[in-house]
């Protein structure tokens, strides 16, 4: 407990203990007690854990550094998937957290900085100064629209939030804007993504920088392939959904009705649900062919994602949605596995109907695309495989070139 204390005292930077202490006790009055702990618990969590990242030496000369500014999944998509493809074409750099390294001390130390949902604080406006008065780039990266507080009416996740809650998420969002405001550049992992930051942000230079997958991910997907047949031997089929955050029971409510006419329809059919989402109360009466599985760590998902023959990509047509990237494509591609994926975003780009997997143009859509699925094995293996050689092909760290803005 002192160790881990210690830990969190050295790594807690912006915040001063004045405005954390403020922020306890409205959210002790707002809330009461139980939430109040859970929300100071997870913050020293996220300290805590950023500081377990070893810094590197001061003294050091290379050409970017990466800063994470948001922990789990964007963390490792958009700084660990990118510094090994920098590396894997000659490049130098490194990976801290946010707010445990202390920026300032490293703006020699780099050609550039991508900033990873980094909000804004004193110390990161000094440091983002200090680079442009050096000469050095510094580039915001976005994977989600958390750019500006004006988007907070559209984000999900606020929905299940407290009043105190949604304020401080906005407040967040309000952050991040201020460092985009700060800087040139940014990184979007989607064209939508792209064209809201210009749009907020008409001063900003923004390239699209789409999600690619890791050696490692390659190994563990192709390790599954190995693992898991193709066609399961008991004749079933099972159709996968894979929620990331709780944000995407709208979602998976949409095809609900389809869902259940083909649980009638096929005695077969099974569908597994991983990760924070709610079964509609249309699939109750076909609860015991739902398997729930909590979300795993990401060494575990190939496994997991092998285990279905097809995976679902229900979308409600949103701003938000339209934002995010193909990541869901890419995965279950990566195990030999197609989607049936809404038409919204990005993936009308990715997914070729019928040549590497299926799009469904409305929710309604997605009823035949289900049985089509369901009756063809040969079609959906094919589907599969070709996805799978495109995704090697051209979404992958070993694939494609330096992420980074040129400069």
């Amino acid at each position: 407990m002192a160790v881990r204390a210690l830990r969190f005292l050295f790594a807690r930077r912006g915040e001063s203990l004045g405005t954390l202490a403020a922020l306890f006790w409205r959210s002790l009055r707002a809330e009461g007690l139980g939430p109040t702990w859970r929300r100071l618990r997870g913050y020293v969590d996220t300290v805590s854990a950023a500081a377990e990242t070893p810094l590197p030496p001061r003294g050091t000369h290379k050409d970017v550094l990466f800063v994470a500014g948001c922990p789990g999944h964007p963390r490792r998509w958009r700084c660990e998937h990118a510094l090994e493809q920098l590396q894997l074409a000659g490049g130098t750099g490194d990976l801290v957290d946010w707010p445990a390294a202390p920026l300032l001390d490293y703006v020699d130390c780099y050609q550039r900085f991508v900033l990873q949902r980094v909000p804004h604080d004193p110390s990161v406006e000094a440091f983002v100064r200090a680079a442009r008065d050096r000469g050095k780039q510094v580039v915001v990266d976005v994977d989600d629209l958390v750019i500006h507080e004006r988007y907070g009416p559209e984000l999900p996740i606020l929905r299940g939030y407290s009043e105190l809650g949604r304020e401080l998420y906005v407040q967040q969002l309000r952050r991040i804007g201020q460092v985009l405001e700060l800087v040139d550049r940014a990184t979007a992992a989607t064209a939508t993504l792209a064209g809201e930051l210009r749009r907020c942000f008409p001063h900003l230079q923004v390239e699209v920088v789409k999600n690619v997958a890791s050696r490692a991910m390659v190994e563990r997907s192709d390790a599954a392939r190995a693992a898991v047949p193709d066609v399961a031997e008991d004749g079933t089929v099972t159709f996968g959904y894979f929620a990331g955050t709780r944000t995407h029971d709208a979602d998976l409510a949409t095809i609900a009705p389809a869902l259940a006419a083909l649980f009638a329809a096929r005695s077969q059919v099974r569908v597994l649900l991983v990760g924070e989402v709610a079964v509609p109360a249309e699939l109750a009466p076909f609860a015991d062919r739902i398997e729930r599985r909590p979300a795993v760590p990401w060494p575990e998902l190939p496994a997991l994602l092998r285990r279905a023959d097809v995976h679902l990509v229900p979308l409600v047509d949103a701003l938000f949605t339209a934002c995010k990237s193909e990541l869901k494509w890419v995965e279950a591609a990566l195990v030999g596995r197609p989607v049936i994926a809404a038409a919204v975003g990005p993936y009308r780009d990715c997914v070729q109907h019928g040549v590497n997997g299926w799009l469904a143009a409305a929710a309604a859509a997605f009823a035949p695309l289900l049985l089509t699925a369901t009756d063809d094995a040969p079609l959906r293996l094919r589907l599969g495989e070709a996805a799978r050689t495109e995704v090697l092909a051209r979404w992958t760290t070993q694939a494609v070139g330096v992420r980074t803005p040129a400069r």
